[in-house]
């Protein structure tokens, strides 16, 4: 009985799986013309979203039948010993059973935490997003993760008054510390401090972007144009406690009033060169 129930799970879990993949991998329907399409807000958290949820389903069955599996095959050896050899090598099989049921819950969990992260990040750069849009009607051109090799730019300005390097980072709000508002970032211009303690969480991340960006503005696109690095925290009210850092830190709404104060650098045909390499860059969707 337990071998049949072995291999009918077994089978089952195959066939499935076997499924799942032709259906993932069987040739889509395409439209005549399929242009490409410029990325959106967290295009790349996007794309990982999916790939996490065409695999959640088997992860799930994977979780639940391998630790049965295990203790199917360990019984089933068992069978035909004798008794005091039974009882002992019984108590070894349920041991091994309690610590692969541990593990798999363990390992489900992190698949099911990463993508409540993914999700939240990806609802953080629609957020930012929508902050930015308000300055395209002012004639700035806004890119979304943008590709820049290993890593992603998460939203770049490029407008009359300079180009922008807009890091997000979307976190939960934790315990807050007696004394500080549990909804505020301060900024002291050399570490953020949250309601829950002190770090430079993004801080060395954003100046690292704008400097790629400077860069390959340079090499690339021919022009010397420095970026300027924002780092935004959507959610969170955001304070400044000292001027002149090279990093702005901002909550999303105070992004463009930013933006539009800042000394203008760009002449037409500079905006539309830029705007016409990262467009080049960026338009890399398709169907």
């Amino acid at each position: 009985m337990f071998l049949a129930l072995a291999l009918y799970l077994a089978a089952y879990v195959l066939g499935l799986g076997g499924l799942w993949v032709g259906r993932v991998n069987r040739r889509r329907e395409r439209p005549p013309v399929a242009p490409k399409l410029l990325r959106g807000p967290g295009e790349s958290l996007r794309w990982r979203l999916q790939r996490l949820d065409d695999a959640l389903l088997l992860q799930a069955f994977g979780a639940a039948f391998f630790p049965m599996g295990v203790f199917i095959g360990g019984l089933m050896l068992t069978l035909n010993l004798p008794g005091e050899e039974r009882d002992s090598l019984m108590l070894g099989v349920f041991v091994l059973f309690v610590l692969t049921l541990l593990f798999a819950g363990r390992w489900l969990l992190a698949k099911f935490t990463l993508r409540r992260d993914c999700h939240l990040g990806l609802l953080g750069e629609k957020i930012v997003a929508e902050a930015l849009a308000p300055l395209a009607a002012e004639g700035a051109r806004i890119y979304h993760d943008v590709p820049a090799g290993a890593f992603n730019l998460d939203h770049v300005v490029v407008g009359p008054t300079g180009v922008f390097a807009i890091e997000t980072k979307t976190r939960r709000a934790g315990r807050a510390l007696a004394g500080r508002r549990p909804d505020e970032i301060v900024f002291d211009g050399a570490q953020l401090v949250f309601p829950w303690g002190e770090d430079t969480f993004g801080l060395d991340q954003a100046m690292h972007r704008a400097a790629w960006l400077t860069t390959w503005l340079r090499d690339a696109a021919g022009e010397p144009v420095t970026a300027v690095p924002i780092l935004t925290f959507p959610g969170w009210n955001v304070a400044t406690t000292a001027a002149g850092s090279e990093v702005h830190v901002l909550a999303p709404s105070a992004i463009p009033g930013l933006v539009r104060n800042h000394p203008a650098l760009l002449t037409p045909a500079q905006l539309d060169h830029i705007a016409r390499q990262l467009e080049v860059r960026c338009r890399d969707v398709e169907f």
